[in-house]
């Protein structure tokens, strides 16, 4: 009789092959059963060699195929990566977003190119101008490299709506993976996806909310179960804002907002469901009806900035919806400096556009802004990893924040400023 395997009879699990050897108890391929030590003990469940028995033909090839896959449970996962993690996304984002190396609006990209009143997707409105002024605008600032000072550990921390965060990067507030990505992932695990890897990277995410049917608060709903997050929602009619806003409340959001440029989204509209510009009678009402702080997102311009805290707002975001908004405007490196000296420090200021790396943080910081937030490349990371994907794209981005301000004798949040530009 051939012989192929040996089975431990105590644990059924482990079985020796004469072929493979076993190189973690130091026996080499080749070794008979009768050749291996009398010491020998089984590695799971440390039965003596006696307890165990010959195997062959199609009952040695059932046991190999349970210890197989025993092996591979207990085998460590293979590393998560970012590289992997955007590659991982491209099965969500299948026509929508190929994660070209550099995410800078080109029209010669999938992304971009007029759409003729089809779904933008991830690209830019109308020629996609906007897309790639962020880009560009932020690409033209240029940091000063200054070394000859004492060396100090750089510290990231900073704190935002009463909250101490490791950094001073959150995530933008995304929504619509059906709508605008093409995605299969469902809006909840979306969601969900960007707060708890933000909760994991001690930062905080900021979530939108979809036009899709039945999932306008899937936003709100994802803060409360995952117990941390900033919900922004569309401009609608000021009675449903304020429904939204006392669940927000109830959620235990650390604030809440109104993205003012979404009064033209092209998903909501298409979705025929109605959405406005804000008077600062309206953003007076949404701010008096709770004690959250309030912020307003999609701010491009002095009077804006200056209407939204006239109206009671703790926070502007200056930004153009990553130029999904109007398809003319400047780059946020071009128009965050004059915003932030019209606010003069009443508000806190966050900005976000063309943000790819954390040495573009470091600049949108030196500009002016409080926090920077980050859109895209957090979808991508939400969809190809899940929470730890999002948690990866935050470390990659501190990496080389913290490079940035060791390398422009940044030791704290609050010495990055203008003197780092050139």
């Amino acid at each position: 009789m051939t012989v192929f395997v040996h089975l431990c009879t105590v644990c059924n699990m482990y079985i020796y092959d004469p072929a493979a050897g076993d190189t973690r108890e130091g026996i080499s391929s080749g070794t008979t059963w009768e050749e291996v030590d009398p010491s020998f003990v089984c590695p799971i469940c440390g039965a003596p060699k006696d307890a165990f028995t010959p195997l062959e033909g199609e009952a040695a090839e059932a046991a190999a195929v349970k210890y197989q896959g025993f092996l591979d449970k207990k085998r460590p996962k293979a590393a998560l990566t970012l590289a992997g993690v955007r590659e991982k996304s491209q099965e969500h984002l299948m026509g929508i977003c190929s994660v070209n190396k550099v995410c800078d609006g080109d029209p010669s990209r999938l992304c971009m190119g007029q759409k003729y009143g089809a779904p933008i997707g991830l690209g830019g409105v109308g020629k996609g101008l906007a897309f790639t002024s962020n880009v560009e605008s932020l690409d033209r600032v240029r940091l000063k490299m200054r070394l000859i000072t004492d060396h100090a550990e750089p510290d990231l921390s900073t704190t935002i709506f009463g909250k101490d965060i490791s950094l001073p990067v959150m995530a933008s507030s995304l929504s619509g993976v059906k709508a605008s990505m093409g995605g299969k992932m469902p809006e909840s695990g979306f969601a969900e996806a960007i707060l708890a890897g933000c909760v994991k990277a001690d930062t905080i995410g900021l979530i939108g909310n979809t036009s899709d049917d039945g999932e306008e608060t899937t936003g709100v709903e994802a803060v409360k179960k995952v117990g941390g997050g900033i919900p922004i929602f569309k401009p609608q009619a000021n009675d449903r804002l304020i429904e939204l806003i006392g669940m927000a409340e109830e959620a235990g959001a650390a604030a809440v907002g109104v993205d003012v440029d979404g009064a033209s989204s092209t998903n909501w509209e298409r979705a025929g469901k109605p959405v406005f510009r804000k008077s600062v009678t309206d953003l007076k009402e949404l701010t008096g009806s709770t004690d959250l702080p309030f912020m307003v997102k999609g701010i491009m311009c002095a009077e804006d900035a200056e209407a939204a805290i006239s109206a009671g707002a703790a926070c502007i975001d200056v930004s153009d919806h990553g130029g999904r908004s109007l398809g003319a405007t400047p780059g946020m490196a071009e128009v965050l400096p004059g915003i932030v000296e019209v606010v003069d420090g009443r508000v806190k200021v966050t900005a976000g556009g063309g943000v790819r790396t954390g040495f573009d943080a470091l600049k949108m910081l030196a500009l002016g802004a409080d926090a920077v937030l980050l859109g895209r490349d957090i979808a991508r990371a939400a969809l190809g990893g899940g929470a730890d994907g999002v948690k990866l794209h935050m470390e990659y981005v501190r990496s080389d924040l913290r490079r940035g301000m060791l390398l422009t004798s940044c030791d704290t949040v609050a010495d990055i400023d203008g003197s780092i530009l050139v």
